[in-house]
């Protein structure tokens, strides 16, 4: 628009359009990052598991590096077990498990069960892992867990993987009517210092303490025993429809941010590479559980100051 004195009208509007630009610069350089790397930023990870996978991966963020226990695969938005259930000895504790990677200690999680045949004749439980670590031989964690049927033989548990197939400790026991899993219950499980906590759609049903492991990754497992010869077959009849990690503890209170693929998000959020990145500022964006700050008022300062 001209000045009746034929002169352009300032832009006032030009020092926010560089920011933003700087921005959306910024925001693409981070958002090709976390997509490069798995781990990258991931501070947040939610999946509805589509597509048929085995072992479960979906782009390399879940993992399984035990070599004597099973691994977790996917088909028709379920995640559901490989282990055969007819297993004797310490080979009955070659749980299916997947986990992911890049959390600070401090983490929760928590699954959507799919259970098709509840049964009280054979054992099939689904987990949320926390502060888990794999290798070919030796696994440590903590496994927070339901059996899949909902009445007297229920039961949620709290136990330490101690390493070695078939060496675990208990740490809490709650048994009895209220303690099991229905058809799309939430299963949730939290660790905070040393404080693990269990609930069932938002209802408390243990916690304990325990000072052995600080580190880890969140997951998911499955178990399936089918003593007597029952059970057989069954462990694609139960499992986890949909799954969110979450790091949480100071840094996260500044502020989470999420970027969000097909198969879930992890830790830092663009609207758009094109579009002004509004959300990054003021917030931490998390790579490999370090904070990254990013902040735009000197940028506006610095380009107000030269285009006034």
């Amino acid at each position: 628009m001209k000045t009746p004195q034929g002169r352009r009208e300032p832009v006032m509007w030009a020092p926010w359009r560089t920011a933003a630009s700087a921005l959306a610069r910024i925001c693409a350089v981070l958002c090709a990052l976390a997509s490069a790397s798995p781990a990258g930023f991931c501070q947040t990870y939610s999946t509805t598991f589509k597509g048929t996978e085995n072992p479960l991966s979906e782009g390399g963020r879940w993992s399984n590096g035990g070599l004597d226990w099973t691994n977790i695969r996917k088909s028709g938005g379920i995640a559901y077990s490989t282990q055969s259930g007819t297993e004797t000895g310490k080979f009955k504790f070659a749980d299916s498990y997947a986990v992911l990677s890049g959390f600070p200690p401090d983490q929760e999680a928590w699954g959507k069960a799919y259970i098709a045949k509840p049964s009280s004749t054979y054992h099939q439980e689904l987990e949320i892992l926390l502060r888990f670590t794999s290798s070919a031989h030796k696994t440590t964690g903590y496994e927070c867990f339901a059996r899949c049927v909902d009445g007297p033989a229920s039961y949620v548990e709290i136990v330490r993987w101690d390493g070695p197939l078939g060496k675990f400790t208990y740490l809490a026991r709650k048994h009895g009517a209220g303690f099991g899993l229905k058809n799309g219950d939430t299963l949730k499980a939290s660790i905070v210092g040393n404080a693990i906590t269990v609930s069932i759609n938002g209802v408390r049903k243990a916690q304990v303490t325990d000072d052995t492991f600080k580190t880890g990754n969140p997951g998911i497992g499955e178990f399936l025993a089918c003593d007597g010869g029952q059970g057989i077959g069954t462990n694609a009849d139960f499992g986890f429809a949909s799954f969110t990690a979450r790091g949480i503890g100071e840094r996260d209170q500044r502020g989470s941010l999420s970027h969000r693929g097909e198969e879930g998000g992890c830790g830092l959020s663009c609207e758009t590479a094109r579009a002004p990145c509004r959300r990054l500022q003021g917030h931490a964006a998390l790579h490999h559980g370090l904070p990254i700050f990013v902040s735009i008022s000197s940028r506006v300062s610095d380009a107000s100051r030269r285009r006034r």
